[in-house]
């Protein structure tokens, strides 16, 4: 079998996928190389595979505090910078990697990639009408291309793509040579506690995001006014304050997505990508606040009001603009029944394994050139 580099970088909800799909090809016998940051060597191990860590990425946390210009610079550091795409082409190189799954925040990976004669399938891991539309127009995108990596034209170039998201929300879902394996969240109808409050899950950011706990305040004062039961995740990341906690509120550090999306009524969420398909695999209507304009966080909100399935907020709404919104939702048999049709939809398939059939396909494809 092959040896399969899969390059990666710990930003949250992107690291999922790469995993589920590495895993799927380690399950047909290929030898996974991830390539990623120093500390989620403890990732690799876990699963079996080979790490290699790229010391360029050593100083990149998203859990960090930083200005919105600072986040900027960051991404656009992933995007384009020459130094993360020579070390890992390097890397991919002394592992003899046949072929990379790229994941498409490290654009600044492809050429080098590909000049190195490893050909590389990338995985876009939210919308794919976020990166070729807001992220790639954008100021990211512009000050990526001023440091000499146009994203679109690296991603084109790839020997696949491979979007992990659900291609009826998705807005881009036409584009040519783009191929939809539907998201790798996985989940079960939920089935609520008939005799208990409804169960509000509270979910923000892993990326700490500026206003953050300010939002988390508003949100726990608006489900203190509600008959509902809260429980507030913080996904290892602890708020700037203090939060004053009503006695029907639960804050806890971390916990299950799962097993609290099995019994829950509503997510009140930022609409990331990850949570918010996960919450959707459970059948899960949501109430959903963008937490940062220049992220994927509104258009997956907006494509899950388009769907019907929930109600986007502002990060500044108040607590009373809050629980009007969950208590609409919470009441509206439409969000339940667009949420439970998603999620059909989504547990309908298995995206890893799909994505795996691509990685194997590119795989014959190279060989069968390399024969001629």
């Amino acid at each position: 079998m092959s040896t399969i580099a899969v390059v990666t970088v710990d930003a949250g909800g992107n690291v999922p996928p790469m995993l589920r799909v590495a895993e799927a090809l380690a399950a047909r016998g290929h030898r996974i190389e991830l390539l990623g940051q120093p500390r989620q060597r403890s990732l690799a191990v876990e699963r079996g595979f080979g790490f290699r860590g790229v010391e360029s990425l050593r100083g990149w946390n998203s859990g960090v505090r930083r200005s919105v210009p600072a986040a900027v610079r960051q991404a656009v550091a992933l995007l384009a910078d020459r130094r993360i795409g020579a070390e890992v082409a390097a890397l991919a190189r002394e592992a003899g990697a046949e072929l990379a799954v790229t994941d498409c925040l490290l654009a600044s990976t492809h050429a080098p990639l590909r000049a190195a004669g490893i050909p590389d399938v990338v995985l876009f891991h939210t919308l794919y009408s976020y990166w070729t539309g807001d992220l790639a127009r954008g100021p990211v995108g512009m000050l990526a291309r001023l440091r000499g990596t146009d994203p679109r034209a690296a991603w084109a170039g790839a020997a696949a793509r491979v979007v992990a998201s659900d291609r009826t929300l998705d807005p881009g879902a036409r584009a040519d040579g783009v191929e939809w394996v539907g998201a790798v969240e996985r989940g079960e109808p939920r089935r609520p506690a008939p005799d208990e409050p409804p169960l509000v899950v509270v979910s923000l950011s892993t990326a700490w995001l500026p206003g953050q706990s300010a939002a988390y305040q508003r949100i726990v004062d608006a489900l203190g006014g509600l008959p509902v039961r809260g429980v507030v995740t913080l996904g290892g990341l602890a708020p700037d304050r203090p939060l004053r906690v009503p006695s029907n509120v639960e804050v806890v550090d971390l916990a299950d997505h799962g097993a609290l999306f099995r019994r829950a009524s509503l997510l009140v969420g930022h609409g990331g990508h990850s949570t918010t398909l996960r919450a959707l695999a459970h059948d899960v209507p949501m109430v959903l606040m963008p937490m940062h304009p220049l992220l994927d966080q509104p258009a997956v909100a907006a494509a899950v009001a388009r769907a019907g399935a929930g109600e986007v907020v502002s990060r500044k709404a108040s607590a009373e603009r809050i629980r009007s919104a969950v208590a609409r939702v919470l009441a509206s048999g439409s969000a339940a029944e667009a949420a439970r049709a998603l999620g059909t939809r989504v547990r309908s398939g298995d995206a890893a394994v799909a994505a795996a059939d691509v990685v194997e396909r590119e795989l014959r494809a190279r060989r069968a050139s390399a024969q001629r």
